[in-house]
């Protein structure tokens, strides 16, 4: 998965996809951006409404993969 990084600032629920490593503030608040990896994110923000892609500024919704099976 792409590099994910949540804003730290208690205020802002800012989550930003395809984030480059360097940044560090967050483009809604000025806050300190915290990165994590894949896991947290699906367990604690993929419900979260204020994500972003770090490039475009659009909302952005990733969805799980699903695992399909053929018997």
């Amino acid at each position: 998965m792409e590099n994910i990084k949540v804003c730290g600032d208690p205020h802002c629920e800012a989550i930003f996809h395809n984030c480059p490593k360097k940044e560090t503030k967050c483009k809604d608040c000025d806050g300190k951006l915290i990165a994590i990896n894949s896991k947290t994110f699906w367990k604690k923000y993929s419900k979260n409404y204020f994500q972003y892609d770090w490039e475009t500024g659009d909302y952005f919704r990733p969805e799980a993969a699903q695992l399909e099976l053929d018997l």
